[in-house]
């Protein structure tokens, strides 16, 4: 399969204004952003195996000639492990990804006000990713782990001293959350789903702030 789309190349930063809709860097760009993904399908054990790997590209213009190339490769898996296991994962590689949500919401770095033509602007590298087991005990029963992580590169945040486009007051350098969870569907229109989920992120040279999450839901589905 073959997959393509445009987008609103979206930079990620605050919004100047609650009242007036300004555009953002990456729609000052004057053009879109680009994306696309190849996959491959194939039956095992009756069934689907997919591997896939796409690519997004963007243009973000901070002022003056301050242009910013944002990027993104991905890799995609889903593996079907016999007939009650199931292995997901997604991983990614980019720069100036904030507006898609990589780098933790973090897309540049700045070295002084964007209104001075001497200020220097470089776009964030991170990489993250997330993998999940699926075990399917019965029809209705099912037990999910997964880990993921999102991890902007601490070398360009210490040359540029933080991340001053984002909406955190210190710089992130990396997000981890760790989740377990069942599903319990007694019937084919109600679900049920108690989750425990574990967050931990790390500010720039500092020490980690940790989560402990539980989550009950249940569904409708009509």
């Amino acid at each position: 399969m073959v997959q393509g789309g445009i987008l609103d190349s979206w930079s990620g930063e605050p919004p100047f204004s609650q009242s007036y809709r300004y555009p953002t860097w990456g729609e000052q760009s004057g053009q879109p952003a680009y994306a696309a993904r190849v996959s491959y399908t194939e039956s095992i054990h009756g069934q689907n195996m997919t591997v896939g790997a796409g690519g997004y590209y963007g243009r973000q213009h901070w002022g003056y000639t301050r242009n910013i190339d944002s990027w993104a490769g991905t890799i995609d898996l889903r593996m079907p492990l016999g007939n009650a296991f199931e292995f997901t994962s997604q991983f990614y590689r980019g720069r100036a990804v904030g507006g898609l949500g990589g780098g933790i919401g973090q897309s540049v770095l700045w070295t002084g006000a964007l209104y001075d033509p001497a200020t220097e602007v470089s776009p964030l590298n991170s990489i993250g990713g997330w993998a999940q087991l699926k075990f399917k005990a019965t029809s209705k029963l099912q037990f999910n782990g997964a880990f993921g992580m999102d991890n902007p590169y601490a070398s360009d945040l210490r040359e540029y001293g933080g991340d001053p486009a984002s909406n955190y007051p210190s710089p992130l350098s990396k997000n981890q959350s760790a989740l377990v969870n069942f599903l319990y569907q007694p019937r084919s229109d109600i679900v049920f789903s108690v989750e425990y989920r574990r967050l931990k992120t790390f500010i720039l040279d500092s020490n980690a702030s940790t989560a402990n999450v539980v989550n009950f839901s249940l569904g409708y589905i009509f």
